[in-house]
């Protein structure tokens, strides 16, 4: 067995609530996509106003709205995307190119028929369809394709994050582990751990009574464990919180850590902060003693 690998035993915990929290994320989003589009739509519409004032020509609202149909489509055809990627892992190039172009092509040609329908039903005069589809073409199409491209794009990288995250997390929290020295293979409880120091390229696995040799560096197993209970106390150390049993300032910065067992471990003032948080102390008990 690999020595890095062999660290793994069995993981301690599932990252449950991953799920909801990220549907939650892009539900957020898509709300503000929508808001963001509603807005542009109506700058848009202010900006025909302003030039139809500058150029001396009458301004008609509904007439302005209905070639700003492209920027209310967005929200529906997004939501719609979005669903379908959720339940896709966009892996290969074809892919890819396919959610991308299929909401463009749907976009470029709803717009044009919905603008022409609008147009036959609350207008005096029908708007040809073929000025609708040039106007979409030659006004708006580098939109749909910058809109979608990165929409489409955000996400697949989104994903990949988030399964790289989960991933890594389900594998880093331990409850137990393999301590590898050569031909010797020792299961452990990672809760017995008391401590971990640095013996590069090894550890020493401390436990209550005894310490083991561990074929394995402590930024690599810093990365394995629960970092709510195994914190850096100094470069080469790293402890069990759970096993502290009280500290003591050397009223240089630095602190004495006494553990359960009866061993000391120095606690340097550049972690000093980071494990102070782990901890709830009194406004009486957190003053330093000078």
């Amino acid at each position: 067995m690999d020595s890095q690998k062999g660290g793994i035993i069995m993981a301690h915990s599932i990252v449950q609530g991953s799920v909801p929290e990220i549907k939650a994320n892009t539900n957020k989003m898509l709300i503000g996509l929508s808001v963001a589009f509603l807005f542009i739509g109506g700058l848009t519409i202010l900006q025909d106003l302003a030039e139809s004032y500058r150029s001396g020509y009458a301004f008609y609202f509904s007439e302005s709205l209905l070639f700003k149909t492209i920027w209310l489509l967005f929200i529906p055809i997004l939501t719609i995307l979005h669903h379908r990627l959720e339940r896709e892992n966009l892996e290969s190039l074809r892919k890819i190119t396919l959610y991308i172009a299929a909401p463009i092509v749907i976009h470029f040609l709803l717009v044009p028929f919905i603008a022409f329908g609008f147009s036959g039903l609350f207008f005096e005069g029908r708007y040809g369809l073929y000025k609708f589809f040039s106007y979409t073409l030659a006004h708006d199409f580098y939109k749909l394709v910058i809109i979608y491209a990165g929409f489409v794009l955000s996400y697949k990288f989104f994903q990949k994050d988030s399964t790289i995250s989960a991933s890594v997390q389900e594998n880093a929290v331990l409850n137990k582990m393999i301590i590898n020295n050569g031909k010797d293979n020792t299961i452990v409880c990672v809760e017995d751990i008391l401590q971990i120091t640095s013996a590069s390229p090894y550890v020493f696995i401390h436990l209550e009574n005894k310490k083991h040799l561990h074929s394995e560096t402590l930024k690599s197993i810093c990365q394995q464990l629960d970092s709510n209970i195994f914190i850096r106390v100094h470069k080469s150390t790293m402890v069990n919180v759970a096993k502290v049993q009280s500290f003591k300032s050397r009223l240089n910065g630095d602190y004495d850590l006494l553990l359960k067992n009866g061993d000391t471990v120095r606690l340097s003032r550049t972690y000093a902060a980071n494990f102070k948080k782990h901890f709830k102390t009194s406004p009486y008990n957190s003053k330093e003693k000078h």
